[in-house]
């Protein structure tokens, strides 16, 4: 716990001293950059007023529930999605990272799948996460996908830090031979080891089978790097959190993949059509709600007002921050279980487990986000969602790792 802790502290003690040069490198009433442009390429242009397009919004990253018998607790997933698409959602991505789809078998994944396409019955599309670096693995998980229902799929080739991009660009071109679903490319370089340069990523998403790219990364300089190689492809960018999401809007991005849809779904979806209706200052508003969830994704010592100052100056900015792993997976499940959705904290290994720490962190913030729960939510072709008080002998796990109930 003490190795733990002191990890924190020198992880937020890095990131004030970002935030320190960002503010003192930049005067406050210097205005954003303007895109790049690269030579041989147009220029980005601003995210609004933009042609539709029919993959834009948000999409929370669904948490993988599990049961002690290692199956997937099919009620609590459908209860979960239930809540999301009441949320307005745009649609759904299943077995991502923080849906833990590196570590789900064949089975496990049919099982999430077939709960989703049923819950959702064509309400959103449903992209699947598939995690690999073996091209017969990735064809068979994106068969699957496509004969249980999903409509895209959002490919990370991990596995192989030290691949060189020929390799991992033809293993994207054996993929998008397949013409079986399109294929989202999942830039998450801090967890892959994979670090190609803005003309490579544009290559892969060059490919006719690739529809658009997951961007995780805070490096919105790099993003508009992507965006300006493909310009006038109709490929379409996400980020991988919504606490960015009015600046990637900003520079030309579609929408979120994101953790925070996960607990704030009608909150991230109301900051998004705010934004793309216009009322931008009304969605920086709401993106700042959003912060919210800090302590819960990044865990340890993080502190909502921290996280607001560091991200909201850097993205500003166009300062990349860094990504730091931090597993949230299991404060995510404790925060669900909170919000009345009965989830238990088991996640696979090698996911960080719980601890007591991250429970506390997770019910202070859990007040916050409990008040967050009574504004107005967008219209959905699905029925009202109604929450259901948990009751802890339905939960396989000891009564001391349950949230208080407040009465």
């Amino acid at each position: 716990m003490a190795t733990r802790c002191t990890l924190q502290v020198a992880r937020l003690l890095g990131l004030a001293s970002l935030f320190v040069f960002a503010t003192s490198a930049v005067p406050a009433q210097e205005q954003i950059p303007q895109p790049r442009k690269i030579e041989g390429q147009p220029a980005v242009k601003e995210a609004c007023p933009r042609p539709p397009c029919p993959w834009a919004g948000i999409y929370p990253t669904v948490v993988t529930p599990w049961l002690s018998c290692g199956r997937v607790d099919c009620a609590s997933l459908a209860a979960q999605i239930r809540r999301e698409l009441h949320g307005g959602v745009h649609g759904l991505l299943l077995l991502g990272t923080i849906g833990e789809g590196q570590y789900a078998n064949m089975d496990e994944r049919a099982q999430v799948i077939t709960t989703a396409v049923r819950v959702t019955q064509g309400c959103v599309p449903i992209v699947v996460g598939i995690h690999t670096c073996n091209v017969e693995v990735a064809k068979a998980q994106i068969r699957q996908a496509k004969q249980l229902g999903a409509q895209a799929v959002l490919v990370k080739h991990v596995g192989q830090p030290f691949a060189l991009f020929c390799q991992v660009l033809a293993f994207y071109e054996e993929l998008s031979a397949m013409n079986c679903l399109p294929i989202f490319y999942y830039h998450y370089p801090s967890q892959t080891g994979l670090a190609f340069r803005p003309d490579q990523i544009a290559q892969i998403l060059a490919l006719p089978g690739v529809i658009g790219i997951k961007e995780s990364t805070l490096d919105l300089k790099q993003t508009m790097q992507h965006m300006a190689y493909v310009h006038g492809m109709g490929k379409v960018f996400l980020s991988g959190t919504a606490l960015n999401l009015t600046q990637f809007l900003g520079i030309g991005g579609h929408g979120a993949m994101c953790p925070e849809a996960v607990l704030l779904p009608a909150k991230t979806v109301h900051a998004y059509e705010a934004w793309v209706t216009g009322h931008k200052a009304e969605a920086r508003a709401i993106q700042d709600e959003l912060f919210v969830v800090a302590p819960i994704l990044s865990g340890g010592v993080t502190t909502e007002a921290m996280a607001r100052r560091i991200v909201s100056c850097t993205q500003d900015r166009l300062i990349a921050l860094p990504m730091q792993p931090s597993d949230p997976q299991a404060r995510m499940k404790v925060a669900l279980n909170a919000l009345c959705i009965i989830t238990a904290p088991l996640v696979k290994c090698p996911v960080t487990q719980l601890t007591r720490f991250d429970q506390h962190a997770v019910h202070r913030a859990i007040k916050r986000i409990k008040k967050m729960q009574h504004g107005p939510a967008p219209a959905c072709c699905v029925p009202p969602y109604v929450p259901v008080v948990p009751d802890p002998a339905q939960l396989e796990v000891p009564h001391s790792l349950l949230p208080p109930v407040e009465k």
